[in-house]
């Protein structure tokens, strides 16, 4: 009996705590009234899909964006026979965010990730979309804690 009585009491305090972390909330309290991009599109597309997500239309903040993307995909090592064992993807974003088309802020991202070969190159495609699908919607987070950081 006093073991369920522990378990209970565990299950509801922790089922009471409602942590959300500062820097990584969601719907930011601005939006972008235009949002320019150039680039890698699958890239953009994602970055676009994830400020839309997480930005109101009703705010009174209201941001014009203008960012750029750039893919590079390096073989970082070879077996004897010289076929790659170990990819990098580097992954550069510049990006300007003006307020009443005066510039704000001005910068440039790079984020870079080196997994494995796979034999099957189905699963390797697969793989490298995941992992720039990853990369980009860190991208589209850190934008959008610097606006955040910057209007306070």
């Amino acid at each position: 009996m006093y073991k369920l009585l522990k378990i209970l009491f565990a299950i509801f305090i922790l089922s009471g705590c409602a942590y959300e972390p500062v820097l990584l909330k969601k719907n930011y309290d601005f939006y972008f009234t235009q949002i320019t991009s150039e680039g890698e599109s699958k890239i953009n597309k994602i970055i676009i899909e994830n400020f839309k997500e997480n930005t109101k239309i009703s705010s009174n903040k209201k941001y014009q964006i203008f960012f750029s993307s750039k893919k590079n995909k390096k073989v970082i090592a070879s077996n004897k026979k010289g076929d790659p064992q170990i990819y990098k993807i580097d992954i550069i974003l510049a990006y300007n965010v003006l307020k009443n088309d005066v510039s704000i802020l001005n910068n440039e991202i790079l984020k870079q990730a080196t997994y494995d070969n796979i034999d099957d190159k189905f699963e390797l495609l697969k793989y490298e979309e995941s992992i720039i699908k990853n990369l980009s919607k860190r991208f589209a987070d850190d934008i959008l804690i610097s606006i955040e950081i910057l209007k306070e």
